[in-house]
């Protein structure tokens, strides 16, 4: 396991006044190699990236259950995508039967007065 070292002060400004809260961390050289490389692929500092994790740990979003809870929330998702998908190619098909059936008395009606001209 890592060890992160972590120093919390505050930087003052000349009128005593202090700022943000400032941490700094002891990182292995290859932990901050890997940080800068995906600070740098997103585009990002990489006192941004850090925050955010550290704001995603603190959120629990690397919780196991999380994920698991996750899984679910997405598996339900693509069955009701799922359903939802089949429902709608059922409404399409009784459109399109509707639509047929429509113009099939259109013309039928055209018919009729077609006929009805004749007759007269």
């Amino acid at each position: 396991m890592m060890k992160i070292n972590i120093f919390v002060f505050h930087i003052f400004l000349f009128r005593g006044e202090y700022t943000v809260p400032t941490i700094h961390l002891s990182l292995p050289e290859s932990l901050y190699e890997e940080l800068k490389k995906r600070a740098d692929d997103m585009g990002v500092q990489i006192t941004d990236l850090v925050k955010f994790y550290i704001r995603m740990g603190v959120k629990g979003s690397f919780d196991e259950d999380k994920d698991d809870r996750d899984d679910d929330k997405y598996s339900k998702m693509e069955e009701n995508m799922i359903y939802l998908e089949a429902r709608i190619a059922q409404l399409e098909t009784l459109v399109s039967e509707l639509m047929r059936k429509v113009s099939d008395n259109e013309a039928e009606d055209e018919e009729v007065e077609i006929i009805n001209k004749d007759s007269k």
